[in-house]
């Protein structure tokens, strides 16, 4: 199964000033925004240049983005951060295309309790980025959209939007701590643990995905637990990436 992509042979890390002019851009329009400000996070061999996807991240401050802990995994050096391959939402994405043009990043803060971590990568932008929120902005039944690339971990690299309603707000233990989730009404894929959940009613982020909402069930088909194969994945409030912040 192919998870890789390779550099691209003329690549530098692309210019600071370059990333601010393309998501300044299409300002008004929030699918290009979340379109250039959602990445996919890496893993960089250095010995064969090539890169594995892991997951999905998002830009959160001028050079911070955030993932869920589970997806870094245990890779503690060589992280990097996939620029965006394509400019606007409607342009069309082409899955054989495997150069990639990657920024390098590095943990600077993790919350075990929430899966949460936050990176620094080699990159600057002075715009107005989408408001963190919460759940607590966020009703019941209320349509929110989702961002990130879902088949990334199979290497399958393309940019996703979904629409999907909040179908329940819970409250999940990790060791004694409580969190507050939001739990959608859509099935998701390994690849988008670290997506955006955006409402667009309150143009905020609410909350970040994390995974299927379910139990292991001892039992994998293909690397899928079966018990993941339903309409429901929990989602981690966004007020606990803005506390990484402070």
């Amino acid at each position: 199964m192919i998870r890789r992509l390779w550099i691209m042979a003329d690549s530098d890390l692309i210019g600071l000033n370059t990333f601010d002019t393309l998501v300044n851009k299409s300002r008004n329009n929030i699918l290009d925004y979340f379109c250039k400000t959602c990445f996919i996070l890496g893993f960089l061999n250095q010995k064969t240049k090539i890169v594995q996807m892991l997951g999905t991240c998002f830009l959160i401050s001028n050079n911070q983005i955030v993932t869920s802990t589970h997806v870094i995994g245990d890779h503690t050096s060589d992280l990097v951060v996939l620029f965006p391959h394509i400019l606007e939402i409607n342009t069309y994405q082409d899955v054989a295309d495997g150069k990639c043009n990657p920024i390098s990043a590095e943990v600077v803060s993790q919350n075990p309790f929430s899966d949460i971590a936050v990176l620094k990568a080699d990159l600057s932008y002075s715009g107005n980025i989408v408001p963190l929120g919460s759940f607590d902005d966020a009703t019941v039944m209320e349509t929110l959209w989702v961002f990130g690339f879902p088949h990334c971990v199979e290497g399958r690299r393309v940019f996703t939007a979904q629409k999907t309603e909040l179908g329940a707000k819970i409250l999940l233990s990790s060791n004694e701590v409580k969190s507050k989730y939001g739990v959608l009404n859509i099935q998701s894929r390994p690849g988008q643990s670290g997506s955006v959940v955006f409402s667009p009613s309150k143009n905020k982020i609410v909350g970040m995905l994390i995974g299927a909402y379910a139990i292991d069930s001892g039992i994998s088909l293909g690397g899928i637990n079966p018990r993941e194969l339903n309409q429901t994945t929990q989602c981690i409030s966004a007020e606990y990436i803005s506390e990484m912040l402070d």
